[in-house]
């Protein structure tokens, strides 16, 4: 048995807990059960890196924003306002906070944010460290400090090779793959000698700066709306004031509880904890001005709905619904137009994700511009070049499974709904 094993087991038989942790210490939790912490410390030029229980992330609210305006690249899904709210309501998983943060006399300052879980995607590879991804969240990127990532990525890895009761695999999913975040992560695997995979590559809609939605486009939405106005005097709105933002929210909930979703029993609002989750989240992020909700009415009724979250210059179009009853004329459809002229007409918006599936028809039809995103895998120790494979490949059988899974109980619900 190791020292740190013993330590381990001394701190579980004194019931340690997160909230014993005293300034400058580096934390760091055994694998699974991940039921007590143990003391390991390593520093590089007062740099320290510690690993906490998940509701630790409650009292690093400030220090997490700070962190996110500083950021190599922004993600709203890693906004304290949103990340807060979701691990406790999305996720029964052991989640853990891994933290690196510079430290001296007077002052501390947080580098690198990540909440990991600590899993194992197939009998035939090892355990892996998951960077902490939901579908609620479909950007992983994750905060790392603009002042000078490169060292803060290169620490980062030397400190998980050297912890040895941390899985050797480290796997970071739905990262932009032409994003600063994986250009600095390329660098510091390749700067450290280490092995490199990527797996689940997928392109996804988006919009940029200088992309009008083209002629065609702008006559078959102006036909939609036609053809909507049947059904009574047609309006547009965005909420981007708090109060109006959670009015819209509210719309949104109903409408998507009211359509195919609801029908599922997918529905944000079918289950409270999802709900509560939504609520405060985009209730958070609209006190701060980061969340808008457009809305497409016909007379007194909403006919679709999208709710967008923003940080740092980039929007996400995270939800949206529409009323069936108005299906004939595309209100989804619409609604993705209008609100795409609306994002790229403000002067701060330099990208808009859809977040929507690569054969979203709508989506890749009206939002012009594409990204790409994937899964990092990154062998934590040099000449594991074959495990990192064998890894990539294993989270890819894995997803092909369970898209096979959902295919299989979408035809078996139409059916039973036929019969």
């Amino acid at each position: 048995m190791n020292d740190a094993s013993t330590m381990l087991r001394r701190a579980a038989s004194r019931g340690a807990a997160a909230e014993a942790i005293e300034p400058g210490q580096a934390i760091f939790v055994d694998s699974p059960p991940l039921d007590a912490h143990k003391m390991l410390e390593r520093l590089s030029l007062q740099r320290s890196y510690r690993i906490y229980d998940a509701h630790a992330a409650l009292g690093l609210v400030d220090e997490l924003q700070f962190l996110m305006a500083r950021a190599v690249e922004p993600n709203v899904f890693f906004e304290p306002r949103f990340l807060v709210p979701a691990m406790p309501r999305l996720d029964e998983r052991a989640v853990r906070l891994l933290v690196a943060r510079d430290e001296g006399a007077d002052r501390s300052r947080l580098r690198f944010f990540m909440p990991f879980t600590v899993e194992r995607p197939s009998l035939r590879t090892g355990p892996i460290l998951r960077a902490w991804s939901h579908p609620f969240g479909p950007v992983g990127t994750l905060p790392l400090d603009g002042d000078d990532p490169l060292r803060t990525a290169r620490d980062l890895l030397l400190s998980l090779r050297d912890q040895r009761d941390l899985p050797r695999t480290l796997v970071l999913p739905d990262l932009r793959l032409d994003g600063p975040l994986t250009a600095v992560l390329r660098k510091a695997v390749a700067a450290e000698g280490l092995s490199i995979a990527v797996c689940d590559r997928r392109t996804r809609a988006a919009l940029r700066p200088g992309q009008p939605l083209p002629a065609r486009q702008r006559r078959e939405r102006d036909r939609l709306l036609r053809r909507l106005a049947l059904f009574g005097p047609v309006r547009f709105e965005e909420a981007r004031e708090p109060d109006a933002v959670r009015e819209g929210l509210e719309e949104f909930l109903a409408l998507e509880a009211s359509g195919w979703k609801g029908r599922r029993r997918t529905a944000l609002a079918q289950d409270r904890y999802r709900a509560a989750f939504a609520r405060e989240a985009v209730n958070g992020l609209a006190e701060r001005g980061q969340a808008r909700v457009f809305t497409l009415w016909v007379g007194e009724d909403a006919a679709a709905s999208l709710v967008v979250l923003e940080s740092g210059g980039e929007a996400a179009a995270w939800k949206t619904a529409y009323d069936e009853r108005f299906a004939a004329a595309g209100p989804g459809a619409i609604v993705l137009s209008l609100a795409a002229e609306r994002l790229m007409a403000d002067p701060a918006i330099r990208l808009a994700d859809s977040c929507a599936v690569p054969d979203h028809a709508a989506a890749n039809r009206l939002w012009r511009s594409r990204t790409e995103v994937g899964t990092l895998v990154i062998g934590l120790e040099p000449g594991r070049e074959r495990a990192t494979s064998d890894c990539a490949q294993a989270l890819t059988d894995l997803r092909r499974r369970l898209h096979r899974r959902h295919r299989w109980l979408g035809r078996l619900r139409r059916t039973l709904r036929l019969g």
